[in-house]
């Protein structure tokens, strides 16, 4: 069936190919890298693995197209037993009960699957994706250790505001003036909420001790008072400085003035229109003011 294709069908399907066996290689490089340190035989898969199994997935979803599509379904769970099995293993001679590799395994064969299909591109960016979140362990993991119960709570607040509550709400009017809508209200609310969550979480991240700059103008997305409250009391108690302190709040409340044009372009574009000009000569001449006081 397959001996009488066109040249042209080989070709893209050995460009398939080597596109699976890259995917393999680019997540294989990550676990690799990060796992540099151990020996060659202690390492439950390396950038050759990671090639292979990538390779076998588009192998395999070749092979289901010619032959039957339960064969990809047999090749992708003989694989994770295969995955299990090893992992079981090093779990009792390490003692350590990690997963991320054996799914980073599954991931790389059914992105190989998926590269010779005609999501090839989606299979590179999730390939990518991948490699990032892999890549992420050691930023994400000191995140985690920095949040308190309280902060963790608030996110769960937020998911369930905008997850759980906004879907459910109506999305129409009731009043004759066509003004009220539930669902427009309160996904303005979940917008200003997920707006000063990342200022407050940027502000916790990076740390007030990386500069009062930089504290001022990320705190401003959440609370530009809160950060006026904060260096004003830090500027009371510490010797000289004021200077770069009020750079901090006059940057902090320059804040507010992009995110006033960023809700209002998201919900009324033509506001937005008529807000560019004065909200950013208003945030020109305050971060004018910032760079005056630290020159």
């Amino acid at each position: 069936m397959t001996a009488h294709l066109p040249l042209e069908q080989y070709l893209q399907l050995f460009r398939n190919l080597a596109l699976a066996l890259a995917l393999g290689f680019l997540i294989g490089l990550e676990q690799g890298w990060s796992k540099r340190e151990l020996e060659a035989g202690r390492r439950i898969a390396g950038v050759r693995t990671f090639g292979l199994i990538s390779f076998l997935g588009a192998l395999t979803m070749l092979l289901s197209l010619v032959v039957n599509q339960w064969v990809i379904a047999l090749a992708f769970g003989g694989l994770g037993i295969l995955i299990a099995s090893i992992a079981t293993i090093e779990a009792h001679k390490t003692g350590e009960y990690g997963i991320t590799t054996e799914v980073a395994a599954l991931i790389a064969f059914v992105l190989g699957a998926l590269a010779m299909t005609q999501y090839a591109i989606l299979a590179a960016a999730s390939a990518v994706i991948t490699t990032v979140v892999l890549g992420t362990k050691p930023v994400l993991h000191a995140w985690i250790r920095k949040l308190a119960p309280a902060e963790i709570h608030a996110v769960f607040n937020l998911l369930l505001i905008s997850v759980v509550m906004l879907p459910i709400l109506p999305n129409h009017t009731y009043d004759p003036w066509q003004a009220f809508n539930p669902y427009e209200i309160w996904w303005m609310v979940v917008l200003i909420s997920a707006i000063s969550f990342v200022g407050y979480f940027a502000v916790k991240m990076i740390g007030a001790g990386r500069g009062i700059l930089l504290t001022g103008m990320f705190g401003g997305l959440a609370s530009s008072t809160a950060v006026t409250l904060s260096l004003s009391k830090l500027a009371k108690v510490s010797k000289g400085g004021e200077q770069i302190f009020a750079a901090g709040v006059i940057a902090a409340s320059t804040t507010m003035f992009p995110r006033i044009l960023l809700v209002s372009a998201i919900f009324r574009p033509a506001l937005a229109e008529k807000l560019f000009l004065p909200v950013l000569l208003a945030a020109l001449s305050g971060y004018a003011s910032v760079w005056w006081l630290l020159r």
